[in-house]
């Protein structure tokens, strides 16, 4: 039998002081968000719409809502750690300090 391919989801140490900036809608997109990043990291046709680029390395992004991005790492075997979220400058700075 083979070991399950599923990934899975955990938060860095990071991700309750970014989270704290959210309000409760921003955090509702951000879960359903990591919901269809979980069902379909690593299938182009299925995550287009969550906008996830490779940021460096193993540091990824995804977009959450139009103006809301969530900087994440992909750890090997098979988890997705999140990081950080913020807008488009935020990620920028956040690369800077992280790359």
């Amino acid at each position: 039998m083979e070991p399950s391919k599923a990934l899975k989801l955990e938060v860095g140490a990071s991700w309750k002081r970014w989270a704290k900036q959210r309000t409760d809608a921003e955090l509702a997109d951000i879960a359903e968000r990591c919901r269809e990043l979980l069902d379909g990291f690593g299938q182009p046709h299925l995550h287009a719409g969550l906008g996830i680029r490779k940021l460096h390395g193993n540091l990824y992004e995804f977009r959450a809502s139009r103006g809301l991005r969530v900087g994440f790492y992909l750890i090997k075997p098979q988890t997705i750690r999140l990081a950080m979220c913020g807008n488009h400058e935020d990620v920028a700075n956040w690369l800077k300090d992280n790359s």
